[in-house]
């Protein structure tokens, strides 16, 4: 980051304006505690308002420590206020940095060695380091971490590590407001240090004067097992309920043999049937359970220098869903919403890399990018409606890294065969694109394109088996009520990462275009664009003690069956713009929607 003379002048007069409210507070007693509930003195130097550039990390391992006996481990966690990993010289140096941390219950030291890929006595291995160095920074409870072997004096065979991880704040309220819904929602991302997850959801409907709540939690890692453990629980609106647990071990890395997991959700729900231009609302009960296993076997491992990266993975699914309410035979002709039981299982070749970069989902932290390619074969069986059938499908996948930016793209198939014929066929093609960090003078930029595309063919005739734009992968904000058997959507999004600050306000806005448009068995291309406009920002502030927030507003020309010129209020929650992991996980069907 340049640092040049009108930021100078520009920290200056910010200062000006809070020294001024800094002379007013002394008036009196109260006055004096309100300044120092909300603002931060030392903040009144010029020094501590320029950042420092950001230092890329380097590997925290010499090639002669490469294999040598690790003889300790030292963990160090820090509270997330005025500490730095890189600098073991800084300490907060405010007293309501002092009082955050001092509210802040640290990571403790049993959930960071929990997600190590090593342990003491272990031969030092660099890629382990660097994998473990990953998994933690993924966490969301750590904004940055630092693991460094260091050599001891005397030995030839021995080394020490230290591990240094900067926590993050996580107690984490969140928002949104329409003109016919409110909603609250409160995570902590680390409970007592466990890194363990408690979520609570509040939402109202203003026209009904209904409510609805939703928890959740979650064990991200079982004693090192990286088993996880998720409780859902929620009470709809409509009287709709669900309840589910999920006990399930990921392919975690890359260097992850053994995956797999149950699932079970008990669910009621109202759905509405369409009547002509009316709508139907009958209650749907069932029960749904699900396994699945799967093994990686490592291939090219003498061949290849990055020798955890390449993997054959073999994996099956059992899943059945008992139906214990189903709608009228009128409503549901086709039985969609009826008992079924099915067999999924993968053949698949992942290879999956990661490269480090900053400026991209956060601001000045580096992040973990995923790249390489994926091919997966599908073979499936499904008994429903006393009708066995089976399935096929392919899932290819490809990421790299360029200089004209970051490409990577999707590509998806499958479909279900009855007395030889093709049954709910899906095509989809997804691309995502962001470009390198662009420089405007001290500003910094990036451009994130994301297309997406879908296709079916010979679905079912339930209103339930067709796509709509209200998923991810659409127009967040839409209703379910437009849909039909194919779509496309892309979405546009200017990412700006400002330098200086204004008045003591540091920005990061972000623009979004999306737009998207479905039709059933007509062209799509002729069918109607619908859009969404956003402009949202994440805002600091140097001199306030709670010194980051997030607001975003979005536009909505139109919305079927809701009105035009819709806007909508939102805490940033940019799910849309997500990367592909490039890893296999639990096989199934091809997803249609």
């Amino acid at each position: 980051m340049s640092i040049c003379a009108q930021d100078i002048i520009q920290e200056k007069d910010s200062i000006s304006i809070y020294q001024d409210i800094n002379d007013l507070s002394k008036k009196n007693h109260f006055s004096r505690f309100i300044y120092k509930l909300l603002f931060r003195e030392s903040a009144l130097k010029v020094e501590n308002l320029i950042p420092v550039p950001t230092k890329k990390h380097e590997n925290g391992v010499g090639e002669h420590q490469e294999g040598k006996i690790i003889r300790n481990i030292t963990i160090e966690t820090l509270d997330p206020f005025g500490f730095s990993v890189s600098n073991v010289q800084k300490k907060p140096k405010r007293k309501l940095e002092n009082f955050g941390n001092a509210v802040h219950i640290k990571t403790k030291e049993i959930t960071i060695r929990n997600i190590m890929l090593f342990k003491k006595y272990d031969k030092l291995d660099s890629k382990l380091l660097q994998e473990s160095e990953r998994l933690i920074r993924s966490q969301r409870y750590v904004r940055e971490v630092d693991i460094v072997a260091i050599d001891i004096p005397n030995s030839v065979d021995s080394v020490d590590v230290t591990i240094r991880a900067l926590d993050s704040w996580t107690l984490i309220p969140t928002g949104s407001l329409s003109s016919n819904e409110s909603s609250v929602k409160i995570t902590e991302r680390n409970i007592l240090g466990f890194g363990h997850l408690i979520s609570g959801n509040i939402k109202n409907r203003f026209n009904t004067n209904e409510s609805a709540v939703y928890g959740q939690y979650s064990i991200n890692n079982i004693k090192n097992t990286y088993i996880k453990l998720d409780l859902d629980y929620a009470n709809e609106y409509n009287n709709d309920s669900r309840r589910s647990i999920n006990i399930n071990r990921p392919f975690y890395s890359v260097i992850a043999k053994n995956a797999g997991g149950v699932f079970f959700e008990n669910r009621m729900q109202t759905e509405q049937f369409p009547v002509d231009d009316l709508l139907n609302p009958q209650v749907i009960s069932y029960d749904l359970q699900e396994y699945w296993y799967g093994r990686a076997f490592k291939i090219n491992s003498k061949s290849n220098p990055n020798r955890y990266f390449n993997n054959l993975v073999l994996a099956l699914t059992y899943n059945q869903k008992n139906f214990g309410r189903q709608p009228d035979v009128v409503l549901d002709p086709s039985l969609y919403f009826s008992k079924e039981k099915n067999w999924v299982g993968m053949i698949g070749f992942s290879k999956q890399k990661f490269y480090q970069d900053t400026f991209l989902f956060n601001f000045e932290i580096e992040e973990d990018i995923p790249y390489g390619e994926n091919i997966a074969l599908i073979i499936g069986h499904q008994e429903k409606n006393s009708t066995s059938r089976m399935y096929s499908g392919i899932s290819v996948s490809y990421g790299k890294k360029f200089k004209m930016g970051y490409f990577s793209g999707v590509a998806e198939w499958g479909s279900f065969y009855n007395s030889g014929s093709t049954e709910q066929t899906t095509f989809k093609l997804g691309l995502n694109y962001f470009s390198p960090l662009l420089h405007v003078g001290s500003w910094r930029f990036r451009q994130f394109i994301k297309p997406t595309f879908i296709c079916g063919n010979n679905r079912d005739t339930s209103f339930k088996d067709r796509l709509n734009l209200l998923e991810s992968d659409g127009l967040p904000g839409f209703n379910s009520r437009l849909n039909g058997v194919q779509k496309w959507s892309v979405s546009f999004q200017t990412q700006s990462y400002i330098p200086g600050s204004w008045y003591g306000f540091r920005f990061s806005p972000y623009c979004n275009a999306t737009l998207g448009s479905i039709a059933g068995e007509n062209a799509l291309l002729s069918s109607k664009v619908y859009s969404k406009f956003s402009i949202g920002a994440l805002i600091n502030n140097d001199f306030l003690v709670f010194n980051s927030f997030q607001i975003s507003f979005s536009y909505y020309p139109t919305i079927p069956f809701e009105g035009d010129n819709i806007m909508k209020i939102n805490s940033f929650e940019n799910n849309n713009l997500t990367l592909y992991d490039f890893q296999l996980s639990k096989p199934a069907y091809i997803r249609y929607e």
